[in-house]
C-alpha cells in the first residue's frame, strides 16, 4: 500500500490539518480566475481534490467542476460539503494516473498534490494523464511547494496536540524527497499510530523538461497566492500556469 492510501483515509489526517482554511483556498482561486481567463461555463478538473476546498470555491464562482481523488474518505467529505452548500460537483474516487474518458478546458493540481510516488516514472504518468484529459489549448495549473526553499529551510522536528492527542513530526530528506514521519499518542488512541508523507523535491527545471516533452507551454510562474513572481530562494510556492499546444 502506498503511504497516501492509508494516511489520507485516516481521521487523524483531517484533524492534523484542520487549520487549512477556506480563505486561503479562495485567495488561490481568485488568482486562478485572473490567470485562466475562462468563461463561467468552462469545465474544470480538480486533480487530487482532497476534501474539496478548491473545487467548492471554483463551483461557487460558477464553473462546472469535477474532482477526483484516491481517498474514499476525502471524496465522501467533499460530497457532503458540496451538498450542504447546494453545489453540483461531480466527485469521484480515482487514481490520478488513470485519465477520465473526457476532456476539460482546464485542469488544476493544487496544494502540492503531486510527487507522491517514489518512482519518477509514476509521477510522470500523472502528467501523461493530464495531457490526455486536456482540450487543445486547455490550461493546466500546478501549485507545488518551492522545493529549493524547502530543502534549505525545513524544520526537522515538530510536535503538538489536539483533543488530548499528542503528535510528533520528524522531517528529513532522502533520495530526492522530503519525508515526514508522524506519530500520534494519547487520547482515544491505543498504543500509538504512525504515518509517513513522502513528496519528491522536484524543481522548476524538472517540470520544464517534463512539460516540454508533453507539449505543455509554460505561460506564467508565480511564487505565492498573491501572484508575486517566483523566486527559487524565497518564494513559498512554485505555481506553473501552462497550456497544451
Amino acid at each position: 500500500m502506498n503511504w497516501f492510501e492509508e494516511w489520507f483515509d485516516s481521521p487523524l489526517y483531517e484533524k492534523l490539518y484542520a487549520n487549512r482554511d477556506e480563505e486561503e483556498a479562495r485567495q488561490l482561486i481568485d488568482l486562478l480566475e485572473k490567470t485562466l481567463n475562462l468563461s463561467g461555463c468552462s469545465e474544470i478538473l480538480d486533480l487530487g481534490c482532497g476534501r474539496g476546498r478548491h473545487a467548492i470555491s471554483l463551483a461557487e464562482q460558477g464553473y462546472k467542476v469535477t474532482g477526483i481523488d484516491l481517498s474514499e474518505e476525502a471524496i465522501k467529505t467533499a460530497r457532503e460539503k458540496a451538498e450542504a452548500r447546494g453545489l453540483d460537483i461531480h466527485f469521484q474516487v480515482r487514481d490520478m494516473r488513470n485519465p477520465l474518458p473526457r476532456k476539460f478546458d482546464a485542469i488544476v493540481n493544487l496544494f502540492t498534490t503531486f510527487g507522491y510516488f517514489t518512482n519518477d516514472k509514476q509521477n510522470s504518468r500523472v502528467l501523461d494523464s493530464i495531457v490526455e484529459m486536456l482540450d487543445m489549448g486547455g490550461m493546466f495549473v500546478l501549485d507545488y511547494m518551492n522545493s529549493q526553499k524547502v530543502a534549505k529551510t525545513y524544520q526537522s522536528l515538530d510536535h503538538g496536540n489536539f483533543r488530548d492527542i499528542d503528535f510528533k513530526v520528524n522531517r528529513y530528506i532522502d533520495n530526492g524527497a522530503i519525508i515526514k514521519d508522524i506519530k500520534f499518542t494519547g487520547g482515544p488512541i491505543e498504543d500509538s499510530k504512525e504515518y509517513t508523507e513522502h513528496v519528491k523535491l522536484y524543481d522548476l527545471d524538472w517540470f520544464k523538461k517534463q512539460f516540454a516533452k508533453r507539449g505543455l507551454q509554460i505561460d506564467h510562474l508565480y511564487g505565492d497566492y498573491h501572484g508575486n513572481p517566483y523566486d527559487p530562494e524565497t518564494s513559498p510556492r512554485l505555481m506553473i500556469v501552462s497550456h497544451l499546444e
